[in-house]
């Protein structure tokens, strides 16, 4: 807190962490009757900080702290005004046992700025001794409602009284007026201040007369005059003037002044200089003549430019006011563009003991072969005991000038099994080790024919650390011999280091001045400076500074306007002072008011003095909040990360507050959705994606079927669509009632349950292989629509692809009661198509850029027994570091009782006439195709979860559709002749895609 003479608002900034008590702080003199200064005392109005309630004032010595009994009249110190400065903050003592106290430091500093001295006190006003290490009060999020200070408004009364107006704004950032402060006797009163309270020195305005006559002794009309009165500070007249009415001169009368006589020629215009704002703030000077009557009354006016040529104006015509601009300004860090660099990594031969796999046995080597990309043998086991082979390499790089950097090691290659004999259930796996530590793993095939092969891929997050450490090893484990002998063959091995941080990436703290209208709060210009005040210019991305770790030093720097007066002329210029965190000075920069230029003071340093009865607005400042809006387009991990903008708070003189957002340029207009606090790190929102869990037509009307969906992450929160088509599926599309598809053209209209209404946050429908002739009506209208190959609303609300083979969202947020999708088909021929969508359900992520350790996954499944099928669900972890598959527990359709297996685990619909055998693989950082149906002869089902990026599914249609982040499908035959999934392909559409593969198949028929 700070205030110095009365003269105009002064911001007070809050405590870091809000104590109990708060204290306003005034240096005044004690000044005896014949204007000897007696001694420096600083007067303190303590408040409540939870209730705003004022609990008294104290009078201390500045320097002991001690309390101090007033033997003269306390005024201000010096004649021109200025007192000293004391601002007090809260900061926290840190003991050496951790133990933390807070206290209040009083900081007084002279009109230059030097300090003076400083005090310590508890929070309850009792002296203070540091113990510790002093610094900054960790923040705290609890409002509690408290009332803190903000600002003290400067004032007069009318006998010259000075007295502080006090303001305080509340948790959610209304300001208001409390009361004000008699600072001479130190008593406060609540409400507002007297009537005739005025900033101190200055004066009433100046007001004129009408029209009178100097009448002579034959009563003749001499001269036409008016009447100047000015005001004294107390509201009386000070002096009266007489003035020549045509000339504005001091006029001095030869008879008598006295109302004109009938009859008596006016003047016939009065001139003034009045200023046309235009609504964007464009101030246009221009004159204004006024026509009188006999009488003085006005009775019109023309308007004329300064240089006589006639005028109209075009906004709001008023007194011209001298520019006005105030400054703020914010701490920022200019952070340069992503630096990713690919390091060849190269690896030298190891041991299985290196990564704890002992249980295995080291391949007789060399591996140079291997790790050059050649051809490297697995030679047949002789048995008779399971024989595996491992070739284990250490990973190492050149990584010089990448300390600190982190990214990402992928490793792949082929294997094929070389015979003579086929593979004994699990037949090994390409494995990456930190230390002991699998962090990625890739299985062979299991049960691997003769001439099987197949192409195995890791990968995984590293750090430089970890490959400067010697942490990273890669492992291939081959099964040799397991009841018989085979020998395999590896080739293609290929690694890749991509790092990011290798080149400069630590930001740049920079200042970042925004100079504002006083009037209109607008931001006329943006200056950017260093810690030092020499001009930077921005290279990278402007933004907040995030530290990783709390800062041993930190700076908090301020600017003020102040007057260097010369020989009664004052010149403008800015102050920045930066304080460290004990609010010690450790530098002070003066330069011209562009921020840039530097000053140099040659008279007496004060503050401004405010012009008579004027005010235009006591300051501006930019604070920094995260915008959660939910149209956010996720990022690669699934997040919707909030957006940083700028909130500028412009405080009147009157205490009130009024607030505009731009973004982080300080510049550009925002809008935000839902702002909240930032924080040490982005919020996010994550997205649930809710699946479909059974399909069933109705009995009653074949037209309507209801959809049972189920939260992938909570399947205790199930609920039901209702689908009602325009006409019976199939119409050559084929299709069941469990798996119903329509030839279009054919309406669909979803009709969300209240559970799902109320627990879901968004309805997506897709277009899946939208083509040019297959137009989409929507009723109502979505709230946003997203398209691969681009789209275009057509009359009629028909949304039309601009290309065939599109894939298609469109969004309805909330969602409604009641979705009706058109489905054209102006193209003639077969338009298959089914329904598709699915419902969003966005809760709190974490922050940006930190990926989740476990996802889950559900499957449903059916129990075939002897008494018959029963439908369940089979809940799975994915641990996202290793890739590992568990599955957790067996429940039923309710997602939370418990369910245990007694016949016979298949996919639902489908006879256990045959062994059904179960496969599941995780695809990352491949576009290569995964043909099921080619390796597991007898496919029966597929379910396929996409993670991230896109995938390509290709089955028996033949056009290959993309499957979006976030969606879960499954495919089954109905089994009743043991048939088979004619084609089921999966490929990522770029390497970002990462998807799971679950598959059943029979190994024989019967």
């Amino acid at each position: 807190m700070s205030g110095c003479c009365g003269q105009g608002p002064v911001i007070v900034s809050g405590a870091a962490q809000a104590p109990r008590i708060d204290t306003e702080a005034v240096l005044l003199c004690d000044v005896l009757p014949d204007g000897t200064v007696a001694a420096v005392a600083l007067v303190e109005p303590s408040y409540d900080m939870s209730s705003g309630e004022r609990l008294g004032t104290r009078v201390v010595d500045p320097v002991t702290g001690a309390a101090y009994t007033p033997v003269g009249e306390l005024g201000p110190c010096s004649p021109d005004g200025c007192n000293a400065t004391t601002t007090s903050r809260i900061l926290c003592d840190t003991d050496a046992a951790g133990t933390v106290t807070q206290f209040e430091r009083a900081a007084t500093y002279d009109c230059e700025g030097a300090l003076l001295a400083t005090l310590d006190r508890t929070l309850n006003g009792a002296a203070y001794t540091v113990a510790g290490t002093v610094g900054v009060c960790p923040t705290s999020s609890d409002c509690e409602e408290q009332t803190t200070p903000t600002a003290t408004i400067g004032l007069c009364l009318p006998d010259g009284t000075p007295i502080a107006v006090t303001v305080v704004r509340d948790c959610s950032g209304v300001v208001t007026s409390e009361g004000w402060i008699n600072l001479t006797s130190g008593a406060y009163s609540a409400g507002t201040p007297p009537v005739g309270a005025v900033a101190c020195g200055s004066s009433q305005s100046v007001q004129v007369s009408g029209t009178f006559c100097d009448v002579d002794a034959a009563d003749e009309v001499v001269g036409l005059v008016l009447i100047e009165y000015n005001y004294a500070a107390d509201g009386t007249i000070d002096s009266v003037r007489l003035v020549d009415a045509t000339t504005g001169d001091t006029y001095v009368p030869v008879g008598t002044i006295t109302t004109c006589p009938a009859g008596t020629s006016q003047p016939e215009q009065d001139v003034v200089q009045l200023c046309d704002v235009a609504a964007d703030g464009t101030t246009t000077p221009m004159i204004r003549d006024y026509r009188r009557d006999e009488l003085g009354a006005i009775s019109g006016h023309s308007d004329y430019l300064l240089d006589g040529a006639p005028y109209v104006p075009t906004g709001t015509v008023g007194v011209c006011h001298a520019e006005c601009r105030n400054s703020s300004t914010v701490l920022v860090c200019d952070a340069p563009a992503d630096s990713s660099s690919e390091i060849t990594p190269t690896f030298v031969d190891s041991d299985v003991a290196a990564v704890g796999q002992s249980q295995f046995q080291n391949h007789p080597g060399p591996y140079d072969p291997l790790w050059s990309g050649g051809t490297f043998v697995y030679p047949a086991g002789t048995g008779p005991a399971q024989e595996h082979l491992a070739a284990t390499g250490q990973l190492t790089a050149d990584l010089s000038g990448c300390d600190g950097a982190a990214g990402t090691l992928t490793i792949s290659l082929r294997v094929r099994n070389d015979g003579p004999n086929t593979g004994q259930a699990w037949d090994g796996a390409l494995r990456l080790f930190r230390g002991t530590t699998a962090l990625a793993t890739h299985n062979a095939l299991e049960w691997a024919p003769v001439g099987w092969q197949g192409t195995l891929t890791v990968s995984a997050p590293v750090t430089a650390a970890d490959i400067t450490a010697g942490d990273i090893r890669v492992a291939l484990m081959l099964e040799t011999f397991h009841l018989d002998a085979k020998s395999w063959t590896a080739d293609q091995f290929t690694a890749s280091l991509e790092l990011e941080g290798c080149e400069l990436t630590a930001s740049t703290q920079f200042l970042r001045t925004l100079v504002t209208d006083c009037v209109s709060g607008d931001v006329v210009s943006t200056i950017d400076t260093t810690l030092d005040g020499d001009p930077y210019t921005v290279t990278g991305t402007v933004g907040q500074c995030t530290p990783s770790e709390p800062a041993d030093d930190c700076r908090d720097c301020e600017q003020v306007v102040l007057c260097d007066v010369v020989d009664g002329v004052s010149t403008s210029f800015l102050r920045t002072v930066c304080r460290d965190c004990t609010g010690a000075v450790i530098s002070t920069l003066d330069t011209a008011l562009d921020g840039t230029a530097p000053y140099a003071t040659a008279g007496t340093v004060g503050v401004c003095a405010t012009p008579p009865a004027e005010c235009e607005a006591a300051a501006v400042q930019a604070f920094r909040l995260c915008d959660l809006n939910p149209a956010v387009e996720p990022d690669d991990a699934g997040l919707r990360c909030a957006t940083p903008f700028l909130r500028h708070f412009v405080y009147a003189c009157d205490g009130t507050a009024t607030f505009h957002d731009t973004e982080m340029d300080g510049v550009t207009e925002y809008t935000p959705v839902d702002a909240v606090d930032c924080g040490e790190s982005a919020p996010s929102l994550r997205e649930q994606v809710w699946n479909t869990v059974s399909v069933a037509q109705d009995a009653a009307n074949p037209l309507v079927f209801t959809y049972t969906v189920a939260n992938s992450e909570d399947p205790s929160q199930t609920g039901t669509v209702r689908m009602t088509a325009s006409k019976a599926f199939g119409g050559g599309c084929g299709g069941t009632a469990t798996a119903p598809v329509w030839n279009g053209p054919v309406n669909f209209t979803f009709e969300p349950d209240a559970t799902v209404l109320a627990l879901a946050d968004v309805l997506r429908v897709d277009a899946i292989d939208w083509d040019e002739w297959e137009d989409k009506p929507l009723a109502p209208a979505p709230s946003r629509v997203e398209s691969d190959l681009g789209h275009v609303l057509n009359p009629g609300n028909r949304w039309h692809t601009l290309a065939s083979n599109n894939l298609g969202h469109f969004y309805f947020d909330g969602p409604p009661t009641s979705v009706t999708m058109g489905n054209r088909n102006d193209g003639g021929g077969l338009a298959c198509l089914a329904p598709a969508f699915g419902f969003i359900t966005l809760v709190p992520g974490p922050p940006c850029g930190v990926v989740p350790e476990v996802d889950h996954i559900v499957q449903p499944l059916c129990d075939v027994a002897a008494a018959g099928t029963t439908p369940f669900l089979r809940h799975w972890s994915v641990d996202n570091s290793s890739g590992a598959l568990t599955a957790l527990a067996d429940t039923t359709l309710d997602g939370s009782t418990g369910y245990a297996v007694t016949g016979t685990v298949t996919v639902c619909g489908q006879s256990a006439d045959a062994p059904v055998l179960t496969g599941v693989r995780r695809v990352t950082a491949s576009t290569t195709v995964q043909n099921l149906t080619a390796e597991f002869p007898g496919l029966q089902s597929v379910s396929l979860s996409v993670l991230a990026g896109a995938v390509n599914v290709a089955m028996s249609s033949g056009t290959s559709q993309a499957i979006p982040a976030g969606a879960s499908v499954t495919w089954s035959v109905s089994d009743t002749d043991d048939s088979s999934l004619a084609a089921a392909g999966f490929a990522g559409i770029t390497a970002a895609a990462d998807y799971f593969l679950i598959w059943t198949y029979k190994s024989t028929t019967a």
